[in-house]
């Protein structure tokens, strides 16, 4: 009887734990479900695969009329020439469409080819090349790539494994001389990336910069991304922008699991909101060092300006200083080494509390919504960064790491100097679906800047209004591009389906998008220029 009465009990237990379990499957199963509507869904621009060339001088006559944005073609007028620094992996026939389109408003165009700055002959440029271009599935080399200053503090043997790379801030101190050789060059644009660095390594030649180059690719010409209108564009980045001077209180959340929440004072409100940024690439929380952040905060992604890496959390402390990194394989490896290295480590910036170099450096958030992720890059490699071009869509936010020094502080510059520490930044991080909100200071409001990645700016009115001068509103703001991403918005679990192999997974999907299997097309329609 006993037996037979623990035996039935035992049958009872197990159908339980059997109804328990399928029970919370089913909660999860529905959980996800509901996570996954409340996110975007995936899109791609059908008219990019195996696009037709036909249409890159329409293309072409629309993005030398931008004026607005990283790459403001439209600025040259008739009459003047310009010069474009073309690197390793330009499309000519790209070049060559733009080329006309400015020819027909009457400006000479010259291209400076990859091999010149760096003084090399064209053989030995593409001998380089064969072997030291950047991949997207070598998202590690971020940390040896992005900034040179940065790769002495690696091991022999791991400065070995970056190659010889050729990327833009490896060549920007030829810039300077290289102009001084040629006075014929009297404007031009370089680089797809840092505005700022560019500018400034020209020296006494500053002035002459107009913008980057992007126009590299089929995918940068034809994906709308330049014929977004300047005067909306720029309208937008003011919405954007005008609260800034009213925020005392801040949270930026990702669907990956970011989260931080930051307090601000007046005085570092007044800084925040006095500082210059680049048009489409915005600051929506304020340099970490002045602030106070909520201990435990993370940022959490597996993409890089380079390309990808196993998923990685960096959580900071209420300084915005780095205390742990988390996963992200190699990559997170080589940041680690960063980290925890002595001279890092250690380092006491004279205008800092606590000793420590690696912060959360304030870094740009993209406003245009007609960026798509270039596969092109990815997949065939890149002289410079082969994963910029995402970085660019509205409402997909770059973090970095950096330095706490304060340039109001000279005594920061120089111990950096003395210390031999660099003033500069690297290992980027992309979120895809920030929710970004600020508390204003007088009346305690809260007020969504983005959500779940869409620009809360493309709902105002004036915006819409001004955006309907060139077509329907709903098609200029449209996402052109959405990345698909397991337990976010497409079906999955994270972790399994994609934070242990983000390149594997991506290069699933591209292969369905190039195959005309891909569930989330979006389809083509009329552009227009934003400019006369």
């Amino acid at each position: 009887m006993i037996l037979r009465t623990r035996k039935s009990g035992s049958i009872w237990a197990v159908k339980a734990v059997l109804l328990t379990s399928l029970l919370a499957s089913g909660v999860s199963l529905m959980a996800q479900t509901q996570a996954r509507e409340q996110y975007p869904r995936p899109a791609y621009p059908r008219y990019l695969v195996k696009p037709s060339k036909d249409r890159m001088l329409q293309a072409a006559r629309i993005a030398v009329r931008q004026v607005y944005g990283r790459s403001p073609l439209g600025k040259i007028q008739s009459g003047q020439t310009v010069h474009a620094f073309l690197e390793h992996q330009q499309d000519m026939a790209v070049w060559e469409a733009v080329k006309q389109a400015w020819a027909e408003r009457g400006v000479k165009a010259f291209a400076v080819r990859a091999w010149e700055l760096p003084g090399m002959t064209e053989t030995d440029f593409n001998q380089w090349a064969k072997s030291n271009l950047i991949y997207g599935k070598e998202g590690w080399k971020e940390l040896g790539y992005f900034e040179p200053d940065y790769i002495q503090f690696f091991s022999a043997d791991v400065q070995k494994t970056f190659g010889k790379p050729l990327s833009l801030y490896f060549l920007l101190k030829n810039v300077e001389s290289y102009l001084d050789k040629h006075p014929e060059i009297e404007r031009y644009f370089m680089g797809i990336g840092g505005r700022g660095n560019t500018r400034s390594a020209a020296g006494k030649h500053q002035n002459k910069f107009v913008g980057n180059w992007v126009l590299e690719t089929e995918n940068e010409l034809l994906s709308k991304f330049a014929a977004f209108p300047g005067d909306v564009w720029s309208l937008v980045d003011d919405r954007v922008d005008a609260p800034k001077a009213h925020v005392s209180e801040g949270t930026f959340t990702d669907a990956e699991g970011t989260n931080l929440h930051w307090t601000l004072t007046p005085e570092e409100t007044k800084r925040w909101a006095e500082s210059n940024w680049n048009p489409g690439h915005l600051s929506v929380y304020p340099s970490p060092p002045r602030a106070t952040w909520k201990p435990g905060g993370v940022v959490a992604a597996a993409s890089n300006h380079t390309g990808y890496q196993e998923f990685m959390k960096v959580f900071i402390d209420e300084h915005g200083r780095v205390m742990r990194v988390e996963g992200g394989g190699r990559t997170g490896d080589l940041f680690r080494t960063l980290v925890e290295h002595p001279k890092f480590k250690n380092a006491k910036f004279p205008s800092t509390t606590v000793p420590g170099y690696w912060y959360l450096n304030a870094d740009g958030f993209g406003t245009n919504p007609k960026a798509v992720r270039d596969m092109d890059h990815l997949i065939n490699g890149s002289q410079t960064w082969s994963n910029m071009s995402e970085r660019n869509r509205a409402g997909v936010q770059h973090f970095s790491y950096s330095h706490p020094a304060k340039e109001e502080n000279p005594k920061d510059e120089a111990y950096a100097n003395a210390e031999g520490l660099p003033l500069k930044h690297t290992m980027h991080m992309h979120t895809f679906f920030s929710t970004v909100r600020w508390k204003l200071a007088d009346t305690g409001e809260w007020i969504t800047v983005s959500d779940k990645g869409w620009l809360k700016a493309f709902d105002d009115p004036e915006v819409r209004a001004l955006a309907a001068k060139y077509g329907d509103p709903k098609d200029l703001f449209r996402y052109e591009w959405i990345p698909a991403i397991p337990g976010v918005n497409v079906a999955g679990e994270h972790e399994r389906d994609y934070g242990k192999d983000p390149w594997g997974y991506l290069m699933k999907e591209w292969a369905k998008i190039q195959a005309g299997t891909y569930e989330y097309y979006v389809d083509d329609y009329a552009s227009r220029s934003g400019t006369p």
